[in-house]
């Protein structure tokens, strides 16, 4: 339960904070080997899955739109720059 609550709040975050994330997805695999271990006392396999599939889709989505790091980008703004040279 706590995974899927975890990948909801991300989705509320839009997915910006990568360490919820990771929270979520470890969060649905403690709960996995938790349902694996006893399988009479705990239910929630498909709640675990749609956790884990909930962060791969935020991840993917987040990686996408993303604006590209640009490694030659002026220190200054372009009007900041012309100011100067006045």
């Amino acid at each position: 339960m706590t995974a899927i609550v975890t990948a909801l709040v991300s989705l509320l975050l839009q997915g910006s904070l990568v360490p919820l994330n990771l929270a979520a997805a470890i969060f649905a695999v403690l709960g996995l080997r938790q349902v694996h271990r006893q399988p009479e006392r705990y239910f929630g396999r498909a709640l675990c899955w749609i956790a884990i599939a909930l962060v791969l889709i935020l991840a993917i989505l987040n990686a996408m739109l993303q604006p590209p790091v640009q490694e030659d980008a002026p220190e200054t703004l372009p009007e900041q720059r012309s100011a100067e040279t006045r």
